[in-house]
């Protein structure tokens, strides 16, 4: 039996992170999780500047400024630009050039740390400016666009002077999902489910709000997971509000809902899991059963070359077949996910189109209940990367084929 035991306690340390020297503390010690070699997120990153420099070619750009920590986390594969956490503007500006070459422009504060973590061995050369920029005289910023562009028209994922703003089409190129970055979020997804399951079967009854986020934020961070959006409602507050970031003074009684967004690499992962103590309220199951049909036919639907528009459109049906009309427009309904909480939002009419290689969350609400898992189109299957195994599901059919939505967990 020994021999079968040590083998099997190592791989459980390793797979915990690096193993401790004497004296270390336990929860000061730990190493998040590294998916990707130097060489696999320089070939991930070779794919992004293609589709870049098509583009550029295309629109007979010179290049694009890059000031968003969504787009910068793409092109770089993974890297970081956040220094203030609820910013979309990242500490640093990345210039691509139509020719393949790569830029950093940043101040003295980050230049070196950017250049020697995030971005090393990827391939940037440092233009390196005062911290005011632009805003003395003589206009480093513009003196640096200038040289780069040599005059030429220039682009940008933010609202800069002289440029043509791209944000929106800088999103296009951020799918299909590469190979790699598949991984990541497969990984991602697993991750995030074992800290909301955790979580779920932590609270109890008297837990404040305010303590259910202190635990999920630490479930999350422990793999260098960032949390982007975190609701967490009780009882009446779910009741009566649609967004409802925790309270400073709600304890929890019967019933509780736990919704993240969260983040690593850039990639977002959505999820929406509930918990009641005792038996269901009959009204309840059955707006959980509503809703969960909806999200059936939301991912029934979710194939390559379906539009937005025609996807929210079977939603609006199904509401209404389900009992419950007009609650499709007390809250959005998802959409495209991936470097953003969505990169677009189903509305009606939108002409977006699902591809294969894409990521989606779609949240059927219905006033109580919130249905909510991130799904990956990995070609023509569905695959729901945040499912929580173990977890109550609920069947429902649509369009001839039984998709198991997540219930609520009932203790």
């Amino acid at each position: 039996m020994g021999g079968v035991f040590l083998p099997l306690l190592l791989v459980a340390l390793a797979g915990c992170g690096s193993l401790r020297r004497p004296g270390e503390n336990a929860e000061a010690s730990w190493y998040p999780e590294q998916l990707l070699t130097l060489e696999e997120r320089q070939q991930e990153a070779v794919i992004k500047l293609t589709r870049v420099q098509e583009f550029l070619r295309r629109e007979s750009l010179s290049g694009v400024l890059i000031g968003t920590v969504r787009n910068f986390a793409w092109v770089t594969a993974g890297g970081d630009n956040h220094i203030v956490i609820a910013s979309e503007k990242g500490a640093v500006l990345l210039f691509i050039r139509d020719d393949g070459q790569k830029f950093v422009i940043a101040s003295y504060s980050d230049a070196a740390r950017v250049m020697n973590e995030d971005l090393r061995g990827m391939g940037y050369q440092l233009r390196e400016i005062a911290w005011y920029g632009d805003r003395a005289e003589p206009g480093q910023m513009t003196a640096t666009l200038q040289e780069l562009t040599g005059g030429r028209p220039f682009a940008s994922d933010t609202r800069y002077p002289g440029s043509h703003m791209v944000d929106d089409e800088l999103a296009t190129l951020r799918v299909p999902l590469t190979e790699t970055e598949i991984r990541k979020y497969r990984w991602l997804g697993r991750r995030c489910a074992e800290a909301v399951d955790s979580v779920c079967r932590k609270i109890r009854p008297g837990m404040t709000e305010r303590g259910v986020e202190a635990l999920v934020c630490d479930a999350l961070m422990r793999h260098a997971i960032r949390p982007a959006v975190l609701l967490i409602a009780a009882d009446e507050r779910i009741l009566n509000y649609r967004h409802a970031p925790p309270s400073d003074t709600k304890k929890i009684e019967k019933y509780a809902m736990v919704n993240i967004c969260a983040s690593r690499w850039g990639l977002v992962i959505a999820m929406t899991r509930s918990v009641h103590f005792g038996p269901m309220p009959e009204d309840l199951e059955k707006k959980l059963h509503a809703a969960a049909r909806v999200n059936a036919g939301f991912w029934a639907r979710t194939v390559p070359g379906a539009g937005a528009g025609a996807i929210l459109q079977g939603a609006i049906e199904d509401y209404a077949a389900a009992g419950y009309p007009g609650e499709w427009e007390r809250h959005h309904q998802g959409g495209a996910i991936g470097y953003q909480e969505r990169d677009w939002v189903a509305v009606p009419g939108a002409t977006q189109k699902v591809q294969a290689n894409q990521a989606f969350a779609w949240n059927p609400a219905i006033q109580g209940v919130k249905v909510e898992d991130t799904i990956l189109l990995a070609g023509d299957q569905l695959e729901i990367l945040s499912e929580i195994r173990g977890w109550p599901v609920v069947e429902s059919k649509a369009l001839g084929r039984i998709y198991r939505s997540p219930g609520i967990l009932v203790r």
